[in-house]
Parts: structure tokens; sequence; C-alpha cells
């Protein structure tokens, strides 16, 4: 017998129908399956170069604190630079330091008279350079460093000196060398008979090597016979401003000829009004770019005040102003 099928019938056949279509794989729905997939969020994979500080851990407020780079703090020599002073040192103390040794600054500025005409053409003598090199330096035994420093592309480097002319203690030296064109090169040199009192500053490297240049200046105006006196004007000169050495030494016409902006003789007679007769003397700074220097002579002490301004090559501090303290 046919059952007559009533519209209640018919709808209940048809969610029927519905339902077993829902329960078929694949057709609507969602299985354990995939309700744990869409659940379950992979940790992205932390590989060698992740960094720690990033991610739902993080401590927004704290951040990453950048490390002193090499630049801004005072830190180890490093190997090349250190060679490079060892043998010049050496070479130096020999009489056999070349002119390609120096910066193209100190070259310039050691490296008269201009005599040839290829001299007066370039402006600087490479054999003058060297001439001056072996007066200053032969038969000197410059000792291992006592102080060495690095920032970035600049080497401060001081130690004791014997030999020659000086005192049976020794005297001392430093020189500064700078990086360029990818080569360590010397660019400030500085031998004095006077014993220095204190060491090289630590930490920042500009207070350092600010402490440094009035430190080697004040070197040379204490100096005796460390340099001879000819020998030792290119050196002051080098450390001071042009305005400075031009206005303590106004150069004659034959200095100019020579390719001086000084005279050699007044700026080594103006160094000695302040510094002769020093044996020891310390440096300390009392100010920004200001230093003050102690000079103790057999008459007494005196004290100095020297101005700094900030130079052209790398680490380079000059002097711009030099007077007698008021007592």
């Amino acid at each position: 017998m046919i059952v007559p099928l009533t519209p209640r019938r018919a709808a209940a056949a048809l969610l029927a129908v519905l339902l077993g279509l829902a329960a078929l794989p694949g057709c609507g729905g969602s299985t354990p399956q995939a309700e744990k997939k869409e659940d379950k969020k992979e940790d992205p994979k932390k590989g060698p170069d992740a960094d720690p500080k990033k991610g739902s851990d993080a401590d927004p407020k704290k951040g990453s604190t950048p490390s002193a780079g090499p630049q801004n703090m005072l830190g180890p020599v490093e190997p090349a630079a250190e060679k490079v002073a060892d043998t010049f040192l050496k070479d130096l103390g020999q009489g056999t330091a070349k002119a390609d040794a120096l910066s193209p600054a100190l070259l310039k500025d050691v490296g008269k008279p201009l005599e040839l005409p290829d001299d007066i053409k370039n402006g600087v003598s490479p054999d003058a350079a060297a001439r001056w090199l072996k007066y200053i330096g032969e038969g000197y035994a410059f000792s291992l460093a006592l102080d060495r420093q690095q920032a970035g592309d600049v080497v401060i480097w001081r130690g004791q000196v014997n030999g020659r002319q000086l005192p049976p203690t020794g005297g001392g030296y430093s020189l500064r060398l700078i990086k360029d064109a990818g080569a360590w090169k010397v660019d400030a040199l500085a031998i004095t008979s006077a014993e220095f009192k204190g060491r090289i500053a630590v930490g920042p490297a500009d207070a350092a090597l600010q402490e440094f240049a009035a430190t080697s200046f004040v070197e040379l105006l204490a100096d005796s016979n460390g340099m001879e006196p000819k020998n030792r004007a290119p050196a002051l000169a080098h450390a001071m401003v042009p305005a400075l050495r031009t206005s303590w030494a106004s150069p004659f016409e034959g200095d100019t000829k020579q390719g001086y902006d000084y005279s050699t003789g007044k700026l080594t007679v103006k160094a000695t009004e302040f510094g002769g007769g020093t044996k020891e003397f310390s440096v300390s700074k009392i100010a920004d770019l200001t230093f003050s220097a102690e000079l103790t002579k057999p008459s007494g002490k005196k004290t100095i005040v020297v101005k700094l301004v900030k130079g052209t090559t790398p680490g380079e501090w000059l002097v711009s102003e030099v007077s007698e303290a008021r007592k």
C-alpha cells in the first residue's frame, strides 16, 4: 500500500536527506582534525640570526642598548697598527725611517725646505722629510710603549726613549697613527728630554685624544735636547693652527721661499720662552678644550694654559692659544 505524501511528511523527509549529506566527508561542517590545525599556530623558527629581544616576551620599555663602538671609546691596538708603529720606531732609531711612513699632513709640514723644482711644484720634499726623520731619531732606543690605545682609525702611543744627549734616566716620545687610504701612517711625532708625570686618559676617545694633543705639544715646549731646535720647529708647527704659528714666528722672506709660513728660528725661541729648562711636567683638563700644564724648572714651577680646536685628520686636535696662567 502506498502511503500518501502529506506536506508534513515531505518536510521531514527533506530534513533527513540534508542531515545525511552534511555528515559525509568534505560536505560542509568541520572535522576534529581541521579544528586542531586551525587552533594551533606554530611559533616562527628561531634561526642563528634571530633577535632574542624581539617577540612577545620582549620588554618594550628596555629595548636594546647599543654597545660602545671603537670610534668613541678607547681599546686595544689592532695588530696591523702595532706592527707599523714597532717597525717605524725601529727604523727611526736606526736612521732608516722613510717619508712614506708619514701621513700626507705630517709629510707636508716636515718635508721642507723646498729646494728642487719638483718640491716647489708639489709643495713638499720627500727627501727633506727623510732627512728630518734621520736627524731626530738616529741613535735613539725607543722602548716598548708605556701607553697605547686605539679609537677607530686613530692610535695614540707613548713610551720612553734613551740615548744621545738625553739624561741617564732617558726622555719620552709620543706618536699618533691614523689610517689613511687603508694604511696606517704616522700623523704626529714628538721626542722630549722632559719627564711627563701622568698617563694617557682612558674612556671616551675625544677626551683622551685631546689630552694626548695637549700633552704632546707641551712635551715639545718643554724639550731641551731631545730634538735639535731647527728640527723641533716643524713638529711644533704641525701641532699648532697656522694663525698661532704665524703670530709667534712671522716668516722672513727666505722662509717663505723655502715653503714655510713661519720662521723656524723664531718659533723655537718662542717655545723656549714658555718651556725652556723644564725637567718634568704634568697636564690636566680645566675646561672644555682647555688644559693646564705645570712645568717644573730649577727656578720653580710655572703654569701655562693650552687651548685646542679640532684638526682635519682623524683624532687631530690643534693648539690654538697658549698663555701663562695668572697667579
